[in-house]
């Protein structure tokens, strides 16, 4: 196979490549502007850390699709900065600014980056290619593919979108969504040679390949929710130091903990109500009741968001979420409590689990390992 003829490309900066779920930052150094690539809204104000340590401005957020297994930061970099959040022209998520086309192009400064349409995990998938390297989202994986189970995937399309990345040439280098092999980037030819899901023949193998199917992603209406409708506004969060002027826990507003029971054990705020997150819509009822406005409460945001994702759906107004969640607020120095003397701590529960988009081996979105 010939390798196509590489565009001068923007720098790539990899972020929390420690994670299964990767994002990237593009920047294109002679005008230092940035485009931030599937960013998670709970590491919002890290990737504001990179932005300023490499001192670039951010003009662009761009979801590869819409996300079924952790929120987007996209809409709140649109409120923190004013960057153009960009997704697919098929997606029907209402959060973009713009909706790209297949093989449409956007300038980032001197770069450009072209967009190509591979459905397949999603009807709304899209990679973006820079010249040098594919930035693939869900659509394909080092040594795997995403599943087509859910969100109305298909195999049958995945494998056109695969041949649409097979045509850019052999040395293109891929960089996924997510990793389950503990291996940061490939290239076209090499998935080519040794990726089972790139090698099938024809559409029918690919179709029987992936004929499986799992447990939807856990929370994923409210993500969903998060991701298609809108996300938080800056006055709906508040940062751990300002919940003091709120007034009295308990009298004035409630602090809502949504953590497991070792968690909350393990180091709480002492006039927070404990509701775990399995149990939130059951218990909905009891928690309309509580003194207004409420502060959702967990371990670093995200399962906070997920509980005011419930009560937007449920129509109760008046909710903040805790940015950064215990973790930040024994970073600031804040008083806690726990149960059994020592010193409160902020835990990782023995009951927490993954994405369960896995259908096979691998992780939150893989359908094979």
């Amino acid at each position: 196979m010939t390798t196509k003829t590489a565009q001068t490309a923007p720098a790539l900066v990899p972020l929390h490549s420690d994670r299964d779920c990767r994002a990237y930052l593009l920047i294109d150094e002679a005008s230092r502007q940035a485009a931030l690539v599937d960013p998670r809204f709970d590491l919002t104000r890290d990737y504001e850390a990179i932005l300023k340590q490499r001192g670039v401005a951010l003009r662009f957020v761009i979801d590869t699709h819409t996300h079924a297994d952790h929120l987007s930061g996209g809409d709140r970099f649109r409120n923190l900065c004013g960057a153009k959040v960009i997704m697919s022209a098929a997606t029907k998520s209402r959060v973009p600014d713009l909706k790209v086309k297949d093989g449409e192009t956007l300038q980032l400064g001197g770069s450009s980056l072209r967009f190509i349409h591979t459905p397949g995990h999603t009807p709304d998938s899209m990679t973006i290619f820079d010249g040098k390297r594919v930035l693939t989202g869900d659509t394909l994986f080092i040594g795997g593919a995403a599943r087509t189970d859910f969100m109305g995937g298909s195999s049958e399309q995945l494998f056109d979108s695969f041949r649409k990345l097979e045509a850019l040439g052999d040395n293109i280098e891929v960089w996924p969504g997510h990793d389950y092999n503990g291996k940061e980037s490939s290239t076209i030819g090499r998935e080519r040679k040794t990726n089972k899901a790139f090698m099938q023949p024809t559409k029918a193998d690919l179709v029987a390949m992936l004929a499986m199917k799992g447990e939807l992603p856990a929370n994923m209406a409210e993500i969903l929710s998060f991701n298609s409708e809108r996300g938080l506004t800056e006055p709906e969060i508040i940062a751990p130091r300002d919940v003091a002027k709120l007034g009295r826990p308990g009298v004035d507003f409630t602090l809502l903990d949504s953590r497991y029971m070792d968690e909350w054990q393990a180091g709480r705020i002492a006039e927070a109500v404990h509701v775990p997150l399995p149990e939130v819509r059951d218990r909905w009822p009891e928690i309309a009741r509580l003194k207004h406005p409420i502060v959702s409460v967990c371990r670093s945001g995200v399962r906070a968001t997920y509980v005011m994702m419930t009560a937007r759906h449920a129509g109760d107004k008046g909710w903040y979420l805790l940015e950064g969640g215990m973790q930040a607020w024994k970073k600031a120095g804040l008083p806690m409590v726990c149960d059994g003397g020592g010193e409160p701590a902020v835990i990782t529960s023995r009951f927490a689990t993954g994405g369960s988009c896995a259908a096979g081996g691998g992780g939150a979105c893989a359908a094979n390992g």
